[in-house]
């Protein structure tokens, strides 16, 4: 059965660790709306957000109670689906190359 390009899931696979959990609950802050689904396993969780899923460092940097880095981040994130793009204040993950 195959997903049609408009239900398309994104977003990073994260390592169980502070950080980690700090960008799941960012991840659910900065998505309000969207459909966000997350697959535990005991040392990683893959977090499915629907057509784009953002990540603000200053939402993760406000969750932790300390300044986070891009490197904090991609250091805990071991693989992502989507594509992805990186900005000075944040990340995003998009179904389609072509996505804005």
């Amino acid at each position: 059965m195959s997903n049609p390009q408009g239900r398309r899931y994104v977003g990073p696979v994260l390592k169980n660790s502070e950080i980690g959990d700090a960008v799941l609950e960012a991840i659910y802050e900065d998505n309000e709306g969207r459909n966000i689904e997350v697959e535990e396993h005991s040392s990683y969780m893959r977090v499915k957000v629907e057509q784009v899923c953002v990540i603000r460092f200053n939402t993760v940097s406000s969750m932790l109670g300390r300044e986070v880095s891009r490197a904090d981040i991609e250091s805990n994130m071991p693989s992502l689906e989507g594509f992805i793009r990186v900005d000075s204040d944040q990340m995003r993950f998009l179904a389609t190359a072509d996505s804005e």
